[in-house]
This record gives structure tokens, C-alpha cells and sequence, in this order.
């Protein structure tokens, strides 16, 4: 009867409509599965590159920074300035210490940054006497952003290695925030003896600014000056 054929199409349709919910709920589950493990993968290998390298730019650091250390070292400890070499000593446990943190700490503050900053380049103005300056110029307002912790250091070791510093012709290295951009700025006294490069400072600053905060860094060059604007992450 026409109740009948009535009564089992709705239960039909009923059935398939539950079929339907049913296949589509798998498979949306399904789907997010995969996309969370795709999210835990992509994860895994950013934690695993940024490890790598960071453990590549420890492996920069340690040799030749820290046997010029040494030497400064030595050389206030043999000049008797007691005073200059404990302080040199306090500057110097506090890089390592920022340094060895550095790769715990993904992102940090511009304040803690530039902390760190004025230490590093404090145990490069030793080294250098007179010949060498760090000029930090550095608004209230933005000491709270955030940026990839160790930005700095490749930048400061680039602007001593790949610079010839005399008397004569002092390095003067600007550090600045510019509409929300941390800017270091130096002039072009290009070495005549150029020192070999290995490859990891200003590429491995890219890149891991890159997967952290998936902006670019900008690298600003003529004949007479090389600078590079870190954008920050503002204070949220």
C-alpha cells in the first residue's frame, strides 16, 4: 500500500541520512587527525632545524670568540687592572650564560637583547681600546617587544670581523629602533686580508627568523654602509 512504500521511504531516507552523517563525521575526523599530525610534524622539524641550527651557530662561537676572550683577557690580568678584568670576567659569564640560554629561549625581549648587546660589545671594546664604538640608541617604548633571542650577536660579530678598525679610522656600529625595526647600521671599511666566512651568520639569521615569526629580515647595502632591520613583534 501507498502507507507502506510511504513509511519505507522515510525510514530510507532516515537510514541514509544517518549513513551520510556517519561517513562524513569519519571522515572530517579523520581529517583532523591528519591535520594535527601534520601540525605536530611541522613542529617536530622546526624544534629539530632551530636545534640544529643553533647548535651550528654554538659551534661558530665557542672556538674563536672565546679564545679572543682569553686573550683579553690575559691582557688586563698581565697589566695589573684588576678592576677592568673582574668586570670583564662578570661581562663575559653573562654572554655565555644569554648564549647557552639562547637556544632554550625561542623568542625574547628587546630589553634582555640589547642587555646582552652592550655585553657582547663591551668585551669587543677591550679588545679594540678606542678604536671601536657601540652606539645604542634604543626608545623606552620599545624595550617590551619581542624578537628571535641571539639576533644581535651575528650581527655585531659580522660588523668587527669584515671591518678594518685603526685609530685612525674608528667603527662606529649603530644600534636603533626605526617605526618598529630594530636597525644595526655600520660603515664599509672593508678588510684588505678578508677573514674566510662561514656562511652562518646572516643566513642562519634569516632562516630562523623566517620559521619563528615568518617575517623577513631586511639586508640594506651600498659602497659605503651595510645595515639590517630585524622587524619586532610588539608587546601583545
Amino acid at each position: 500500500s501507498n502507507a507502506h512504500t510511504n513509511a519505507y521511504i522515510v525510514v530510507l531516507t532516515k537510514s541514509l541520512f544517518m549513513l551520510v552523517v556517519t561517513i562524513l563525521y569519519v571522515c572530517i575526523y579523520r581529517l583532523m587527525q591528519q591535520r594535527q599530525s601534520i601540525v605536530i610534524e611541522n613542529e617536530r622539524l622546526k624544534t629539530e632545524y632551530l636545534t640544529t641550527r643553533y647548535n651550528m651557530l654554538m659551534g661558530q662561537i665557542n672556538p674563536h670568540f672565546f679564545f679572543n676572550s682569553l686573550n683579553s683577557l690575559a691582557m688586563l690580568v698581565r697589566g695589573g687592572d684588576e678592576p677592568r678584568a673582574l668586570e670583564y670576567i662578570d661581562q663575559l659569564s653573562y654572554t655565555f650564560r644569554y648564549i647557552l640560554q639562547g637556544g632554550q629561549n625561542t623568542m625574547t625581549t628587546l630589553r634582555e637583547e640589547i642587555d646582552f648587546a652592550r655585553s657582547y660589545a663591551y668585551l669587543f671594546k677591550i679588545r679594540y681600546a678606542d678604536k671601536l664604538f657601540f652606539d645604542f640608541d634604543i626608545e623606552e617604548q620599545y624595550l617590551t617587544w619581542r624578537l628571535p633571542a641571539l639576533s644581535l650577536q651575528p650581527l655585531l660579530g659580522n660588523a668587527v670581523k669584515h671591518n678594518t678598525i685603526t685609530t685612525r679610522q674608528p667603527l662606529h656600529v649603530a644600534i636603533r629602533v626605526v617605526d618598529g625595526k630594530l636597525e644595526v647600521e655600520n660603515p664599509k671599511y672593508p678588510k684588505l686580508d678578508v677573514e674566510p666566512s662561514t656562511g652562518i651568520g646572516l643566513a642562519n639569521l634569516s632562516s630562523r627568523w623566517q620559521i619563528i615569526t615568518g617575517r623577513d629580515i631586511e639586508i640594506i647595502e651600498d659602497e659605503h654602509r651595510f645595515m639590517v632591520r630585524l622587524p619586532l613583534e610588539p608587546q601583545k
